[in-house]
């Protein structure tokens, strides 16, 4: 997420992004599939008009990593993608990653002991007892691989790393810099540098790739092993079958209304109320093609929230400014420079308990170098109604109908904590100042970048029977499998290295079948 602290990141920007960072990727023609008869499988008679040993549902980081390793494995390999270009949301990612020890990590950083252990202990405490804990260990420890991975096999160059904003709760030693950046990466929309560069070296070993190509249903056999899948293109329908199984990789149920009333009421919340910015292909058709097998799920509730006005407490790097997050009552609610998708969950939290916005409070003091703020560019969100600003906080509250007496006490209980240095209440580290001359309120607003949560899976990425037995002939990874991130995101680059080790994973696994 480095890279958006300076400015507003509009959606148009974000496209933008993922438009260059998909240039070169092209569609093409069906190569090596054949077609097949009809075969019983879903309890009806099944017409297949094409034939291939792995079918991989969707082409963002998860279905690409796939299709590299099922294409190497020597499999034929067809990946069906709905959007026109390959990526989703992660073209608008920074397209960063978290790995521990690497030699990148060593060049880059002061922690040179750094282990996958201290890694996945920190995931797994930021989990609160949510989480798959074999799946947050397999991740952790499978990290450092998929950077040489990058380097070795696909010719990267990992340029940088830093590390992601602190959670109260979770002790010093744990943490590390961990987030590699590549060369051209670590700004929205860089993300598909990484798609481009893993689809280029999957096409090259074999693997075949169709756009604005829809898969609607999953086929099995009368024993339950998925067997193909019926997909829609141009409008016309066919089936696909194959030899050794389906990858379900089409991301989390980011934009689908009803799913997330169901599943995930912060995201709900996004995508009707605050900025969604994944793409608009990601409906949930790979959990619900998975849940209409008898799949269990895993993971739901959280989001890859952040403020994408300030970038506050995307990176450590940058230390926040001096200012607070209060509620409709006026009061704190929250460590605000704890990592930014820990301390969006409390303003949705706080948002739905008082049925009313949240703001972000500051002052003329607040704003110094660093601020994402400067005395023109705030005279100019008051100008245009983004920033809302009063000499005093009585008169600050009657603006923006927060509590008068509880903020004025929240600015003095703040102002005094921050003459000793130190935030007895929620535990901040940075940016711990007082907040004087005019006062200025910012209206809290989400930018997302998904929902957490999917099929539940195992460490082999076959998906689960809430039984705990796998369907077979069915993997799924990144977003599209649950269980392996908390009830919130943990941090820039978790998602990534997510998308890279179940999508290579789930390739491997289904490929020696």
């Amino acid at each position: 997420m480095k890279g958006i602290e300076k400015k507003q990141i509009s959606r148009r920007d974000f496209l933008k992004g993922a438009a260059v960072g998909a240039v070169g990727i092209a569609s093409v023609g069906l190569i090596g599939c054949t077609e097949a008869g009809d075969t019983a499988g879903s309890g009806e008679s099944i017409k297949w008009d094409r034939e291939v040993d792995v079918l991989i549902i969707g082409a963002g980081g998860t279905g690409v990593s796939a299709a590299w390793e099922s294409a190497k494995a020597g499999a034929n390999t067809l990946i069906l993608e709905k959007a026109g270009i390959a990526g989703g949301t992660t073209n608008y990612s920074g397209g960063v990653m978290q790995a521990s020890g690497t030699a990148a990590q060593k060049e880059f950083t002061k922690f040179q002991d750094d282990t996958p252990e201290k890694h996945f202990q920190l995931w797994l405490k930021s989990g609160e007892g949510y989480v798959d804990e074999a799946l947050v260990k397999d991740l952790a420890y499978g990290a450092p691989g998929h950077i040489e991975w990058l380097v070795n096999d696909l010719g990267m160059k990992f340029t940088s790393v830093y590390g992601h904003n602190h959670v109260p709760y979770i002790d010093d030693s744990l943490y590390a810099d961990r987030i590699h950046v590549y060369e051209g990466g670590g700004g929205s929309g860089s993300g598909g540098i990484l798609v481009s560069a893993i689809l280029d070296a999957a096409k090259e070993m074999g693997a075949v790739i169709e756009f604005n190509t829809e898969v609607t249903k999953l086929h099995t056999d009368a024993a339950g092993k998925v067997i193909g899948a019926a997909a829609t293109a141009n409008g016309t329908a066919f089936n696909v079958k194959t030899n050794k199984g389906v990858v379900l990789a089409a991301s989390s149920i980011d934009w689908n209304e009803d799913m997330c009333r169901d599943l995930s009421p912060q995201q709900l919340w996004d995508i009707t109320s605050q900025m969604c910015l994944c793409a608009k292909t990601n409906t949930g058709d790979g959990v619900r093609m998975g849940m209409e097998l008898g799949a269990a799920i895993a993971g739901f509730g959280g989001c890859i929230d952040f403020c994408g006005k300030t970038g506050a407490a995307t990176t450590n790097q940058v230390p926040l400014f001096p200012s607070i997050l209060v509620n409709h009552a006026g009061q704190r609610l929250v460590c605000e420079d704890a990592t930014y998708a820990y301390h969006y969950r409390a303003i949705f939290q706080q948002e739905k308990q008082f049925d009313a916005p949240t703001y972000m409070i500051f002052g003329e003091s607040s704003l110094i170098e660093g601020a994402p703020w400067t005395a023109e560019s705030v005279a100019k969100d008051i100008a245009d109604g983004v920033v809302v600003t009063a000499d005093t906080a009585e008169a600050l509250a009657a603006k923006i109908d927060v509590n008068a007496e509880g903020l004025a006490a929240t600015i003095a209980e703040w102002n005094a904590a921050a003459a000793t240095g130190k935030d007895a209440r929620f535990g901040r580290e940075t940016g711990i100042a007082p907040i004087t001359g005019a006062l200025y309120a910012y209206r809290n607003v989400s930018f997302n970048l998904g929902a957490l949560g999917g099929l539940k899976i195992n460490t082999d990425a076959q998906v689960l029977k809430p039984s705990g037995e796998p369907i077979p002939g069915l993997y799924a990874g990144g977003l599209n499998a649950g269980g392996w991130i908390g009830p919130y995101y943990p941090g820039s680059g978790t998602a990534i290295m997510g998308t890279l080790h179940w999508g290579r994973k789930a390739g491997a696994n289904v490929a020696k079948l």
